[in-house]
């Protein structure tokens, strides 16, 4: 017995050791999404949170600070001027860099660019050749950048910071320059990246509610069914939980190789939508056009697909909760059963006489029906009862002779 024991002891103690990793380095560990390098998504903050993505230059010994445009200066640009000819080209990409200039020498020209605009032309259109193809390179790589931050927009949607700084901007203009610490950005309007992100936490806030909402009725409805009636409901849940969570990686590891590796993302609807990154400035103006359209990009389908999906579970809750009433009705009926009555009311003095009436009757019913034994009552048995149930005690005590 001692040698089992210490055998059992020695076993034990080499599975410790294996788990804490000190024999060979192994170490059991739970399963969990791999984390995403912050380098990835490093541009998707100041796209969101200042509006715009920026890069410093010097332009004949005077500093500039370039930003990237959003969508609504494109359109607004498409509006001015009409690229298509050699002149009208020329002169929209003039204004291609005057809208992405954000300072000069330090200053701040957002606040009154409207004014600046037409000097900020002139002074591109002065530039030499080289030197503006150069900018025109620098400011279509910002903008390159930008609509990459964009589509990966979503993926950060999956990170807790993403739902922490929703906590804190929800209800703040994300343009205010209490937000983007810039003063002007007010006039930008939100770009799609913010667009997308509200629209997703948006959907994310209603699903926990929803799930709330869920919980609570389940929690009723176990009140009525038991718990054992919700035990497929709550493996129905468990499932779908983790069927989400996986739709989730998956749909973000599509999104990383498709802005990472260039493949292609699925076209499955249930997926979500095909993402095409523009990695020109013709890019972003043929893509702004389809938008004048009425062409449904990205951004529509991936805000379509939010809600979809939300409306499905939501449809799919009540679907279930009906079942469940459904099953009660038939088996309890219309009523609603709490502690063992189908109703709360009190009982009227005819209802309590005629309870205790038919309680009575039951009452003298089941004494009537029990078996009478004729012995108990033989007065012969009573004496021989009397007589060996005695037994036990003890005799009187006889008077001694001679006593009074």
């Amino acid at each position: 017995m001692t040698a089992a024991a210490s055998q059992y002891d020695q076993e034990q103690a080499r599975l410790q050791k294996q788990y804490e990793g000190a024999d060979d380095g192994l170490r059991i560990e739970a399963p969990k999404p791999p984390d995403i390098n912050p380098e990835i998504i490093k541009d998707v903050g100041p796209l969101l949170f200042k509006g715009f993505l920026h890069v410093s230059a010097e332009i004949n010994g005077v500093s500039f600070v370039f930003k990237s445009l959003n969508h609504h200066e494109f359109e607004l640009l498409r509006l001015m001027v009409n690229p298509e000819d050699q002149r009208g080209a020329r002169k929209f990409y003039n204004l291609f860099l005057a809208y992405g200039v954000l300072m000069i020498d330090g200053a701040n020209v957002l606040p009154d660019r409207d004014q600046y605009l037409p000097d900020i032309v002139k002074l591109f259109s002065t530039l030499d050749e080289q030197v503006r193809r150069k900018v025109i390179r620098h400011m279509s790589e910002v903008n390159r950048r930008a609509n990459r931050a964009t589509i990966l927009t979503e993926v950060f949607c999956l990170e807790p910071q993403s739902r922490l700084r929703w906590s804190q901007y929800q209800k703040i203009d994300l343009t205010s320059p209490a937000v983007t610490g810039f003063a002007g950005t007010q006039n930008l309007g939100m770009n799609w990246a913010q667009l997308t992100w509200r629209a997703v936490n948006h959907f994310e806030d209603q699903r926990e509610s929803t799930e709330r909402e869920w919980e609570n009725a389940k929690f009723i409805a176990s009140a009525f069914a038991g718990s054992k009636g919700l035990s497929s409901i709550n493996s129905q849940d468990k499932q779908r939980r983790e069927r989400e969570q996986n739709d989730r990686m998956s749909r973000r590891d599509k999104i990383l190789r498709s802005v990472i590796l260039g493949e292609e993302a699925s076209d499955d609807p249930r997926r979500g939508a095909p993402i095409k990154a523009a990695r020109t400035v013709e890019e972003l103006a043929d893509q702004l056009e389809k938008d004048l359209r009425g062409e449904q990009d990205w951004h529509d389908k991936v805000v379509a697909e939010h809600e979809r999906h939300a409306r499905d579970e939501y449809e799919g809750r009540m679907q279930r909760l009906q079942e469940l009433r459904q099953a009660h009705v038939e088996k309890y009926g219309e009523g609603a059963v709490i502690g063992g009555v189908e109703t709360l009311e009190g009982l009227t003095q005819q209802q309590v006489e005629e309870r205790i009436r038919e309680r009575q009757r039951q009452v003298a019913q089941r004494l009537g029906s029990q078996r009478a034994y004729p012995e108990a009552h033989d007065p012969k048995m009573a004496q021989f009862q009397q007589k060996w149930t005695n037994v036990a005690r003890p005799p009187l005590a006889r008077p001694k002779r001679g006593d009074g």
